[in-house]
């Protein structure tokens, strides 16, 4: 039997460009947590302890088997493309995404994770609490959310029209759960707030957590395990910006310039190494390196 584990899963924050650029997009984004999970069913449980989802990327906590927790991942990945070709309106598909996920080992670890998570709007510097931002898990932990049930409406009491009309989607939801005023379901239903409380002795416990300045300490574990790519990603990546910034997509076609200048944009965009920028653009890790790492040379 393969073991259950939480995990940390996290896109890499886009340099040029958003995941979701409006309520309506954000409200989106909630609504397919609840619909990808629906989705995997009982055939590949996965549990989301908490989230948040930014502008520009995504932070989960999720319970399950690693393969289960990446196949939410990469569905989540790919209805929201699928969701921004058909409604994003501006905010065009087509995002590069980079999801990484780290095993968490042990409770403590746990605990700062959701702490985290809950800091990252504070810690990118808005004038929100973590309980005050709507589109993250922080709200629901040690609160009071019996008022829900009576100010939103149950799914049951929706007509299939309605349910498919706002959720844009034909996917089976549970009788019970609530969809609020704003079209969005509440993530109460589909978030182990349980299991997120169980981490902490008491609300007091917590607020000691969320106060502590915990994102050197988890952005060294993320980072000091960069998230790596194929090839194959990589070289699809430098087409497409080929294709924009000189009109050919064909790398063996550009000169020299244009091949380091590509470089230093997937550098930039995809994190790779040296010795794989080098393989995709077609120079000598000689020519690249004292232009990507120029400590080095």
């Amino acid at each position: 039997m393969k073991t259950k584990h939480f995990f940390h899963f996290a896109t890499k924050g886009l340099e040029n460009d958003i995941l979701f650029g409006s309520v309506k997009e954000f409200i989106a984004g909630m609504n397919r947590i609840a619909l990808c999970l629906c989705r995997l069913g009982n055939e590949h449980p996965v549990i989301v302890i908490c989230f948040c989802l930014m502008d520009n990327h995504v932070h989960f906590i999720l319970y399950g088997t690693e393969e289960d927790c990446v196949l939410f991942m990469e569905n989540y990945k790919q209805a929201t493309e699928l969701w921004l070709r058909h409604h994003g309106d501006d905010n065009l598909p087509g995002k590069f995404w980079q999801i990484g996920h780290w095993p968490i080992p042990d409770r403590d670890r746990l605990r700062t994770t959701i702490a985290y998570i809950h800091r990252n709007p504070t810690a990118a510097g808005m004038a929100v609490s973590p309980a005050g931002y709507r589109w993250s898990s922080a709200s629901l932990i040690f609160a009071d959310s019996t008022w829900i049930q009576s100010f939103g409406r149950r799914m049951d009491s929706l007509s299939i029209y309605e349910r498919r009309r706002i959720l844009n989607s034909k996917t089976e939801l549970p009788a019970d759960w609530t969809l609020l005023p704003d079209g969005m379901i509440w993530s109460g239903n589909y978030v182990s707030t349980q299991v997120m409380e169980r981490q902490f002795d008491s609300a007091r416990d917590y607020q000691f957590v969320l106060n502590k300045r915990v994102e050197d300490e988890v952005n060294l574990e993320m980072y000091s395990q960069q998230i790596s790519l194929p090839d194959r990603d990589v070289k699809s990546r430098a087409k497409d910006m080929a294709g924009k910034l000189f009109r050919n997509r064909e790398i063996q076609d550009l000169n020299v310039q244009q091949r380091l200048s590509l470089a230093r944009l997937l550098k930039k965009e995809t994190g790779a190494s040296a010795k794989q920028i080098a393989r995709i653009v077609r120079l000598k890790i000689s020519e690249i390196e004292p232009i990507l790492n120029p400590r080095k040379a």
